[in-house]
Protein backbone atom coordinates (compact mmCIF):
# COMPACT_ATOMS: atom_id res chain seq x y z
CA UNK A 1 0.00 0.00 0.00
CA UNK A 2 1.01 3.79 -0.69
CA UNK A 3 1.56 6.64 0.66
CA UNK A 4 -1.89 8.07 -0.97
CA UNK A 5 -3.18 4.81 0.17
CA UNK A 6 -2.04 5.21 4.03
CA UNK A 7 -3.62 8.96 4.01
CA UNK A 8 -6.70 8.08 2.51
CA UNK A 9 -7.17 5.05 5.00
CA UNK A 10 -6.40 7.33 7.56
CA UNK A 11 -8.35 10.47 6.27
CA UNK A 12 -11.29 7.64 6.08
CA UNK A 13 -14.75 8.56 8.70
CA UNK A 14 -14.65 4.70 9.40
CA UNK A 15 -15.29 2.83 12.34
CA UNK A 16 -12.86 1.19 14.80
CA UNK A 17 -14.41 -2.65 13.36
CA UNK A 18 -14.33 -0.69 9.90
CA UNK A 19 -10.23 -0.52 10.00
CA UNK A 20 -10.24 -4.25 11.81
CA UNK A 21 -12.37 -5.59 9.55
CA UNK A 22 -10.74 -3.70 6.54
CA UNK A 23 -7.08 -5.52 7.77
CA UNK A 24 -8.38 -8.68 8.57
CA UNK A 25 -9.65 -9.09 4.45
CA UNK A 26 -5.90 -7.99 3.30
CA UNK A 27 -4.71 -10.84 5.30
CA UNK A 28 -7.13 -12.93 4.27
CA UNK A 29 -7.17 -11.78 0.59
CA UNK A 30 -6.50 -14.57 -2.62
CA UNK A 31 -3.52 -14.04 -3.49
CA UNK A 32 -4.04 -15.63 -6.95
CA UNK A 33 -7.46 -13.45 -7.67
CA UNK A 34 -5.84 -10.30 -6.52
CA UNK A 35 -7.93 -8.34 -3.54
CA UNK A 36 -11.03 -10.62 -4.01
CA UNK A 37 -12.19 -11.81 -0.09
CA UNK A 38 -14.45 -14.74 -0.28
CA UNK A 39 -17.65 -15.12 1.74
CA UNK A 40 -19.78 -18.33 1.59
CA UNK A 41 -21.75 -16.86 3.89
CA UNK A 42 -21.70 -13.67 6.14
CA UNK A 43 -22.04 -15.69 9.15
CA UNK A 44 -18.91 -17.94 8.49
CA UNK A 45 -17.55 -14.79 7.22
CA UNK A 46 -17.93 -13.05 10.40
CA UNK A 47 -16.59 -16.37 12.41
CA UNK A 48 -13.77 -16.13 10.12
CA UNK A 49 -12.66 -12.76 10.90
CA UNK A 50 -13.70 -13.20 14.75
CA UNK A 51 -15.81 -10.12 14.47
CA UNK A 52 -19.89 -10.52 15.45
CA UNK A 53 -22.56 -10.79 12.22
CA UNK A 54 -23.64 -6.92 13.05
CA UNK A 55 -20.13 -5.28 12.85
CA UNK A 56 -19.07 -7.29 9.81
CA UNK A 57 -22.31 -5.91 8.12
CA UNK A 58 -21.79 -2.42 9.14
CA UNK A 59 -18.30 -2.62 8.24
CA UNK A 60 -18.66 -3.87 4.86
CA UNK A 61 -21.03 -0.95 4.22
CA UNK A 62 -18.70 1.63 5.52
CA UNK A 63 -15.77 0.08 3.67
CA UNK A 64 -17.97 -0.05 0.03
CA UNK A 65 -19.57 3.32 1.00
CA UNK A 66 -15.66 4.93 1.33
CA UNK A 67 -14.88 2.81 -1.79
CA UNK A 68 -11.88 0.85 -0.41
CA UNK A 69 -14.21 -2.84 -0.81
CA UNK A 70 -16.31 -2.92 -3.85
CA UNK A 71 -18.84 -6.23 -4.11
CA UNK A 72 -17.66 -8.98 -6.63
CA UNK A 73 -20.89 -10.95 -6.75
CA UNK A 74 -21.16 -12.41 -3.26
CA UNK A 75 -17.62 -12.18 -2.42
CA UNK A 76 -16.22 -8.75 -1.82
CA UNK A 77 -12.69 -7.33 -3.51
CA UNK A 78 -10.35 -4.96 -1.97
CA UNK A 79 -9.45 -2.36 -4.28
CA UNK A 80 -6.21 -2.82 -6.65
CA UNK A 81 -4.44 0.31 -5.28
CA UNK A 82 -4.81 -0.98 -1.73
CA UNK A 83 -3.75 -4.55 -2.00
CA UNK A 84 -2.13 -6.23 -4.57
CA UNK A 85 0.24 -8.94 -5.03
CA UNK A 86 0.79 -8.75 -9.03
CA UNK A 87 3.26 -6.70 -11.42
CA UNK A 88 2.46 -2.98 -12.02
CA UNK A 89 1.05 -4.09 -15.38
CA UNK A 90 -1.67 -6.05 -14.21
CA UNK A 91 -2.14 -3.85 -10.92
CA UNK A 92 -3.00 -1.28 -13.84
CA UNK A 93 -4.97 -3.87 -16.02
CA UNK A 94 -6.85 -4.14 -11.98
CA UNK A 95 -7.65 -0.42 -11.34
CA UNK A 96 -9.28 -0.30 -15.26
CA UNK A 97 -11.67 -2.83 -14.08
CA UNK A 98 -13.16 -1.42 -10.90
CA UNK A 99 -17.07 -0.87 -11.62
CA UNK A 100 -18.34 2.11 -12.43
CA UNK A 101 -19.87 4.48 -9.90
CA UNK A 102 -17.78 2.75 -7.26
CA UNK A 103 -16.83 5.57 -4.61
CA UNK A 104 -12.93 6.89 -5.07
CA UNK A 105 -11.26 7.02 -1.52
CA UNK A 106 -8.70 9.37 -2.96
CA UNK A 107 -11.35 12.11 -3.48
CA UNK A 108 -10.93 15.34 -1.20
CA UNK A 109 -12.90 15.07 1.80
CA UNK A 110 -14.67 18.20 3.61
CA UNK A 111 -16.20 21.06 2.26
CA UNK A 112 -15.56 21.95 -1.44
CA UNK A 113 -15.74 26.10 -2.64
CA UNK A 114 -17.99 26.14 -5.90
CA UNK A 115 -17.11 29.55 -7.69
CA UNK A 116 -20.61 31.73 -8.10
CA UNK A 117 -20.33 33.96 -11.03
CA UNK A 118 -21.06 37.69 -10.43
CA UNK A 119 -20.06 40.33 -8.11
CA UNK A 120 -18.02 42.78 -8.77
CA UNK A 121 -14.17 43.01 -7.70
CA UNK A 122 -13.72 46.44 -7.66
CA UNK A 123 -12.96 48.46 -4.47
CA UNK A 124 -16.38 51.09 -4.81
Amino acid sequence: MGYAAHQALADADLSVSAYKLFHRMCAIQNRKDHGLVIVESQVKFAEQVGMAQSSVSRSLKQLAEAGFIYPDGRNWRIRPDFAFNGNGAAQGQAVQNIPAGTPDPYAPKGAQLTVIDGGDDSDA
